[in-house]
């Protein structure tokens, strides 16, 4: 038995995927609360305690950290109720739906000396650390350049959740914040962006539609298409497999190109010239796949978070490292609506 005890606030799918993580990883207590009283069967499914209040959940049992999976906007509020009560910290990304909002959930945490661990799972996605590996280590040579896809359809049912199609929502910060994440803890800080958005299709608030250039500080450029509004093949859910929920397609949605060498993921497809007296495009090219054993995320993260509180393990994701990535989805946000390149804040 992990001799952690964990509470959960909020028990939508995502923070029952933390709840079953949890018992898998046999966490010694594990309690859990949401406003949605219907949210209680899941509960009495896993066979864990429920609350409706999450403050009255945290009065009333003794626990060591708390996962935070609830709608952006309420991420402060709660994250600093349960810092100042000397709890650790794992919330769902992104960190804030704003960077003020992000930095006082960050000085509360530091005030207060409890770790903050912000969900950005796919940091713990055996392929995407192998791909970093590869990059930092220079198999692939200096990376010139990265090209993402993230190419879905949303039903109509998606969008019956009013907030959804409202200010604040839309798949740049709800879906491409993962890209920006990614593409950070492979290739390191983006300095630049600018982006076309279109809302044309649904029509709704936010954007439907984005295309997106990068320029990293050290020196590589990238593309970044997104829409959830197109039949494809393509994007990372549909590759990785990670979530039983999404179409299985075994398609890459990532393609990194070095002077040595391609790389794609998640199929880890490295292309190279085998002979190094003949480089150039008239000889032809070797594609090997690098074998990397996968291993559920999620699972992988909690488990950090369970290090974490223990003291054995540093978050991985820290409140600082998700700010920097809140703070390009906001300048991609923001060169939208200027229709000019925008300067991220290192």
């Amino acid at each position: 038995m992990v001799p952690i005890r964990l509470g959960l606030i909020g028990l939508g799918w995502i923070g029952e995927t933390h709840a079953k993580c949890a018992i898998q990883l046999g966490c010694e207590r594990i309690v859990s609360c949401d406003s949605d009283p219907a949210k209680e069967v899941i509960a009495q499914k896993l066979g864990i305690p429920f609350y409706r209040d999450y403050r009255e959940m945290l009065k009333k049992e003794t626990i060591d950290g708390v996962v935070i999976s609830l709608p952006n906007e309420l991420h402060e509020s709660v994250g600093t109720y349960c810092a100042e009560r000397g709890l650790h910290i794992l919330i769902e990304k992104p960190i804030a739906h704003t960077v003020e909002s992000a930095e006082r959930i960050i000085g509360s945490t530091k005030k207060h000396n409890v770790k903050l661990l912000v969900g950005h799972y796919r940091r713990f996605n055996p392929k995407v650390v192998e791909a970093r590996r590869l990059v930092q280590e220079g198999e692939l040579g200096k990376i010139i350049g990265v090209s993402v896809l993230w190419c879905v359809y949303k039903d109509d049912t998606y969008f019956s959740i009013p907030w959804r199609r409202q200010k604040g929502a839309g798949p740049i910060l709800i879906n491409g914040i993962h890209e920006i994440d990614t593409l950070r803890f492979i290739l390191g800080e983006i300095e630049r962006v600018f982006s076309e958005v279109s809302n044309t299709t649904r029509k709704f608030e936010v954007e439907d539609t984005a295309s997106i250039t990068v320029r990293f500080a050290k020196g590589a450029v990238g593309t970044i298409f997104i829409s959830d509004t197109v039949p494809s093949l393509w994007a990372y859910e549909y590759g990785a497999g990670e979530n039983p929920f999404f179409n299985r397609t075994n398609e890459d949605s990532y393609y990194f190109f070095g002077t040595k060498a391609a790389l794609t993921v998640p199929r880890m497809r490295k292309v190279y010239y085998p002979d190094p007296l003949k480089i150039g495009w008239q000889y032809p090219t070797k594609v090997v796949t690098v074998d990397v054993p996968e291993s559920d995320p999620y699972i992988l993260q909690l488990q950090h978070f369970c290090n974490v509180i223990k003291g054995t393990e540093e978050p991985r994701t820290s409140g600082e490292d998700a700010l920097k990535t809140l703070r390009v989805v906001h300048a991609i946000l923001e060169s939208g609506k200027k229709k000019l390149p925008v300067t991220v804040p290192l």
